[in-house]
């Protein structure tokens, strides 16, 4: 197995298209790599000297309500390169107690500063707003079912599944606060958005290390979903039958039918 460095993953992100001075959204497998000479550091290092001073990258850090919530403390359970991103020295983490985001660069800040409990990946998340800014989406070393961005499509789409909540627990100072938040759906039924962006040319492919790349905007992901879902509102269900989640979302919408 071979050693990557850094500079081979920044190398690999240019001739793939990744631009300096844009809006990054990343999702990531450190272990589709390979070995990375450095390990998740190098990457998210790689990642930023790509976006250059002027861009920002961004990922999710989502601790999935399984822990009491601090942004500062709490890690990220979205694997070791996002986990490495929010411990960046100038890393910024969004408010949210269960599906946060992190970011380093000059738009973090504002992109980040609010994220409402009640709509994760709704009007005024983070995710939103890359979305309206059609920030470019990269998949390194996963696939679709690790975007966030598909969410957006959801949202969009009025879906009545997404009306499920959860209690979760949330840490402010020292006192613990159990709060009502949205609860997503199961996102292993996304890869379905990639025949449609394959076909419209939406998604520019390379392989660095052993790892397959995606790149995207965050447009064309949306775009391709919502078409997805005005033709069949369960298209981003999955057809696995222990997942109650998706059971449970397929019954949601076919009772609003029937109303």
């Amino acid at each position: 197995m071979a050693d990557i460095s850094r500079w081979e993953i920044a190398d690999g992100l240019r001739r793939l298209g990744v631009r300096p001075g844009e809006l990054l959204l990343v999702h990531s497998s450190l272990s589709s790599f390979g070995h990375v000479i450095g390990g998740a550091p190098a990457v998210v290092e790689a990642l930023l000297n790509v976006a250059g001073p002027n861009g920002t990258v961004f990922g999710p850090t989502f601790n999935f309500g399984q822990l009491p919530f601090d942004p500062a403390t709490t890690r990220s359970l979205t694997g070791a390169i996002s986990e490495s991103l929010r411990t960046m020295p100038g890393a910024i983490r969004s408010p949210h107690p269960t599906h946060p985001f992190s970011g380093i660069g000059p738009q973090a800040a504002r992109i980040l500063s609010e994220h409402p409990i009640m709509r994760p990946f709704g009007e005024g998340s983070p995710i939103w707003r890359l979305w309206q800014e059609n920030a470019q989406v990269l998949l390194l070393g996963c696939d679709h079912r690790s975007s966030s961005m598909i969410h957006v499509a959801e949202v969009r789409a009025g879906l009545p599944y997404l009306n499920r909540t959860r209690t979760t627990r949330i840490i402010k100072g020292v006192e613990e606060e159990e709060i009502t938040v949205t609860r997503p759906p199961c996102s292993k039924g996304f890869n379905i958005v990639d025949a449609p962006l394959r076909s419209s040319g939406h998604i520019q492919e390379t392989q660095i290390g052993q790892a397959r790349v995606l790149l995207m905007r965050a447009a064309d992901i949306v775009a391709a979903a919502l078409k997805l879902l005005t033709q069949d509102a369960a298209a981003l269900t999955c057809t696995d039958p222990q997942c109650d989640r998706c059971t449970q979302s397929r019954e949601m919408i076919a009772a609003r039918k029937n109303v």
